[in-house]
């Protein structure tokens, strides 16, 4: 019996199911969903380019990949690229014919920076991200908490204290959203992005783009927690669920720099804990840059225990 030929196409809108089944093989417990997929490529910014790509052997699909860009990390050369292949076929070499087959593809478009990323527990992809010339450039843990093991009695004094400032805690679904809100949201979001780490500089998200994701799959305004002080927004604990998974992902923390060092991050992601607990939610995860150590340290004394980190590489092309 002759070998098989790999064959590696361009994507179509029929393949997101088989393409979601892979990934979800592939990364146990991330749990994408074709909705979430196909509204991230439908609503990518038009500067951004994008394109995905399936691999299949005798008309099975065992490998997917893309190349993209972030608008919030925006360089017109820097391109994010991904490979998964169905771990029955990892090793047989397809992810170097993938691998290639990208490159040959972004040439259009004179990439300078490639960047990419993998879990800390998947030994081979990190062999072959890093034989191709790739250096690591940060790490994000993955932290879960067990939402019944949270006993949130000894915050409500903080609570208290910031309620007799002024500062009350409310959440999207109570509060309703507007045009003001959606701004005043926005600004936050913004000031706190700009301190979020990462491996290059944050370029932004405008309000058209960020008012989108409110209409994300996944959002969950139960749970988008909004700090309030005289009607001014000063903090936000943005919060997301997937509808195939009793997890609560928090997505972003931020306060306005003027109210920070006064424990209202925590006084947030105490509320967002105690709303999973009402909505018998039993696990919220996070993900914590390895590096920063005063939101690890707030994070574990809550009781969110680590699970294997995302690593991030970077590789600067020779042109």
């Amino acid at each position: 019996m002759p070998p098989k030929e790999l064959e590696i196409r361009k994507f179509e809108g029929s393949d997101y199911p088989e393409i979601v089944r892979l990934e979800n093989k592939v990364f146990l417990e991330v749990e994408t969903s074709v909705e979430s997929l196909r509204f991230r490529d439908e609503t990518r910014p038009e500067k951004c380019k994008h394109q995905r790509f399936v691999a299949e052997l005798d008309d099975e699909l065992m490998g997917h990949g893309f190349y993209s860009q972030w608008e919030g990390s925006y360089q017109p050369g820097k391109f994010s690229i991904h490979i998964e292949i169905h771990p029955n076929y990892q090793g047989e070499g397809h992810g170097k014919k993938f691998y290639q087959y990208l490159l040959k593809e972004l040439e259009k478009h004179e990439p300078k920076k490639l960047v990419c990323y993998t879990r800390e527990d998947k030994e081979r992809a990190i062999r072959f991200i890093e034989d191709r010339g790739f250096e690591e450039s940060m790490r994000m843990w993955t932290l879960e908490l067990d939402v019944d093991d949270f006993e949130p009695e000894e915050y409500y004094e903080l609570r208290k204290k910031l309620m007799e400032k002024g500062i009350e805690l409310t959440t999207l679904a109570e509060m309703g959203i507007d045009e003001d809100t959606s701004r005043k949201l926005h600004e936050v979001y913004e000031e706190a992005m700009h301190d979020v780490p990462m491996s290059d500089e944050y370029t932004g998200t405008d309000h058209d783009r960020f008012i989108e994701f409110f209409e994300h799959p996944d959002f969950f305004p139960e749970a988008y927690i909004i700090a309030v002080k005289d009607d001014e927004i000063v903090g936000l604990s943005s919060h997301w669920k997937k509808e195939e998974q009793d997890v609560l992902y928090t997505q972003l923390t931020g306060v306005r720099e003027e109210y920070r060092g006064k424990g209202l991050a925590t006084a947030m992601k105490v509320k967002a804990i105690e709303i999973a607990s009402e909505k018998g939610i039993p696990k919220i995860r996070t993900d914590n840059e390895t590096g920063n150590e005063a939101m690890l340290h707030i994070n574990q004394k809550f009781g969110f225990k680590k699970k294997p980190a995302w690593i991030s590489y970077e590789k600067v092309l020779k042109r």
